[in-house]
C-alpha cells in the first residue's frame, strides 16, 4: 500500500476510533486447523473470535475483536497475518 493510501486510511481510522479501542479484524482462510491456529497465534489469548465455515466447508471466516492502541497497531496486525500467505483480509 502506498504511503498516501496509508495516511488516508490512518486518518479515517483515527476519525472513527478513540484509541485505545476495540477493532474488528476479518479474515477468510482455508479451513485447515494449522492455518486457523497460525492466524489465532498472532493475537493475544484474550481476544473474542467468531468463526463461520463456508457452505462447502473449504474456507473459514474469522472475525477477531481486539483492543488496539492506535491505527499503526491495526496495520501491523494485518501485515503480520498477511505474511502467512493464502489469507484474505477484509
Amino acid at each position: 500500500m502506498q504511503d498516501d493510501d496509508l495516511a488516508g486510511l490512518r486518518a479515517r481510522l483515527d476519525a472513527h476510533h478513540n484509541w485505545p479501542s476495540e477493532y474488528m479484524f476479518k479474515f477468510i482462510a482455508p479451513n485447515l486447523p494449522e492455518k486457523v491456529d497460525a492466524i489465532l497465534g498472532m493475537f493475544p489469548g484474550e481476544v473474542r473470535v467468531e468463526r463461520k465455515t463456508s457452505g462447502g466447508g473449504k474456507y473459514i471466516s474469522l472475525t477477531i475483536h481486539e483492543v488496539v492502541s492506535n491505527a499503526d497497531a491495526v496495520f501491523h496486525r494485518y501485515q503480520t497475518v498477511q505474511a502467512l500467505g493464502g489469507i484474505f483480509a477484509l
